[in-house]
C-alpha cells in the first residue's frame, strides 16, 4: 500500500458496532506520564481510571507502599474536565495536626505565633481542580471531624477567621492503611470512611504484574541516563534478574535497585553480577516472600487478591497474618543465618522488636534491617503500640 492510499484509510473512520463502542472495556488506554505497563492488572486499573475521570467523585487509592498511588491520582486529574485547574497534593503523615490544619485550611494573620501574613490552604490552592490527601489514614480523630465537615459542606474557615469559604474541589485520597479495622477500633470515623471510599481503587504490587518490571526498569534506565549523560544499557541475564525479584518495596525499590546498580556499573552494559542481590548485598532479602509487606489490611489485601491477582497465583501471606489468612510462609531451611528472621515462628511484632534492639532503637538503622523505608517502621511501631526506647 502506497503513502496516499495509507493516509486515506487512516482518515476513513473505522465502523464499531454500538455496543462495543459504548463497553467499558472499550475504554481508550491513555497515554501518561509516569505509568509504565501493559499486564492485565495495570489495564484494568487503567479502564477503570478512564471511567472515573470523567465525573467529580471522589476517589480512594488502595495499596502497598511504593505502587505509585500518586501517579495514578495524577492520571485521574489529567484525564477529567478539571485538568486546566490546579492539582494540590499534601502527605497527611508528614505533619502534626496544628500544622496540618493551617495547610489544609489555610490561616489569618497574627492566628498564631508565626502567621504574619494571611496564607490560603491547599483546598483553596485546589479550588476547581483536584486535591490528593495521601496517608489520609494516620490523621487524628479530632482533625477527621474538622475534614469531614468540609467535605459534606464544601465550604471552610482559615484558622484564626471567622470568613466561609466555598471550595468546589474533586478530592483524591490514598493510604495503605487497613482503614476498616481502624473504623471498628474507633481509630477513623466511620462517616468519613464512607466520604471518601466512594470509588475505591486498589493498585496492583509489583510482584503481581512481573511482565511489567522489564519496561518499568528500561524506563528508570532512560531516566537515569538522561539525568547523567550516561549510556547504560541492560544485558538479558540482567533483566532475568530483575524478573525474578519479589519487590517488597514495590516501584519505589524497583527504582532505587535500577539506580543503584547502574551508579555503580562499571561499563557500558548492566550485567547480572551489577545485582547487589548476586553479591549478598541486598537487605530485601531479609524480608523473604510477601514478609513484612503492608497489604492495606485483610479487605484490601482479599480485594486486591480477588481482582487483580493472575489466576493460579498464590497469594503471599504476610507478616502476623492468621491461619485463614493465606497459605502458610515456608519455614526455610534452620542452617540459614537469616532463618530465625523470615519463618513462620516470629510475628510482625517480634521481628520489629528484635530489628530496634539490634539498630539501639534507631529507626533508621532497623529499617535498613528490615529493608523498609523509616517511614514504614515508623508505622509500624505505632501499629503494634511499640514505645520506642531512651538512650
Amino acid at each position: 500500500m502506497d503513502g496516499p492510499q495509507l493516509i486515506e484509510e487512516q482518515r476513513r473512520p473505522e465502523k464499531v458496532p454500538d455496543e462495543e463502542r459504548t463497553g467499558p472495556a472499550r475504554q481508550p488506554h491513555a497515554k501518561l506520564d509516569g505509568i509504565v505497563g501493559e499486564s492485565p492488572a495495570i489495564k484494568q486499573v487503567l479502564e477503570t481510571i478512564a471511567i472515573v475521570a470523567r465525573t467529580h467523585t471522589t476517589v480512594l487509592l488502595r495499596g502497598e507502599s511504593g505502587t505509585g498511588k500518586e501517579v495514578f491520582a495524577r492520571a485521574i486529574h489529567e484525564l477529567s474536565p478539571r485538568s486546566t485547574k490546579p492539582f494540590v497534593k499534601l502527605n497527611c503523615a508528614a505533619l502534626p495536626e496544628t500544622m496540618l490544619e493551617s495547610e489544609l485550611f489555610g490561616h489569618e494573620k497574627g492566628a498564631f505565633t508565626g502567621a504574619v501574613a494571611q496564607r490560603a490552604g491547599r483546598f483553596e490552592l485546589a479550588h476547581g481542580g483536584t486535591l490528593l490527601l495521601d496517608e489520609i489514614g494516620e490523621i487524628s480523630p479530632a482533625f477527621q471531624a474538622k475534614l469531614l465537615r468540609v467535605l459534606q459542606e464544601g465550604e471552610l474557615e482559615r484558622v484564626g477567621g471567622t470568613r466561609t469559604l466555598k471550595v468546589d474541589v474533586r478530592l483524591i485520597c490514598a493510604t495503605n492503611k487497613d482503614l476498616e479495622t481502624a473504623v471498628v477500633h474507633g481509630e477513623f470515623r466511620a462517616d468519613l470512611y464512607y466520604r471518601i471510599s466512594v470509588v475505591p481503587l486498589i493498585l496492583p504490587p509489583l510482584r503481581d504484574r512481573p511482565g511489567d518490571i522489564p519496561r518499568l526498569a528500561q524506563a528508570v534506565l532512560d531516566r537515569f541516563n538522561r539525568e547523567n549523560q550516561r549510556e547504560l544499557a541492560f544485558a538479558p541475564s540482567a533483566l532475568e534478574v530483575l524478573s525474578q525479584c519479589d519487590f517488597p518495596g514495590n516501584v519505589r525499590e524497583l527504582e532505587n535497585c535500577v539506580r543503584r546498580t547502574a551508579t555503580l556499573a562499571r561499563s557500558r552494559t548492566i550485567a547480572r553480577s551489577d545485582f547487589a542481590c548476586q553479591n549478598s548485598q541486598c537487605l530485601s532479602s531479609l524480608l523473604g516472600s510477601g514478609a513484612a509487606r503492608p497489604q492495606g489490611g485483610k479487605a484490601t489485601g482479599a480485594l486486591a487478591r480477588g481482582a487483580m491477582m493472575p489466576a493460579g497465583s498464590p497469594p503471599a501471606r504476610r507478616i502476623g497474618a492468621s491461619e485463614g489468612d493465606g497459605p502458610a510462609a515456608k519455614a526455610g531451611d534452620p542452617t540459614d543465618p537469616a532463618w530465625p528472621a523470615l519463618g513462620p515462628r516470629l510475628v510482625e511484632r517480634d521481628r520489629l522488636i528484635d530489628a530496634m534492639e539490634k539498630a539501639g532503637w534507631v529507626q533508621a538503622k532497623a529499617a535498613r534491617i528490615l529493608g523498609l523505608t523509616p517511614r514504614q517502621v515508623g508505622y509500624a511501631l505505632r501499629r503494634h503500640g511499640i514505645k520506642l526506647k531512651q538512650f
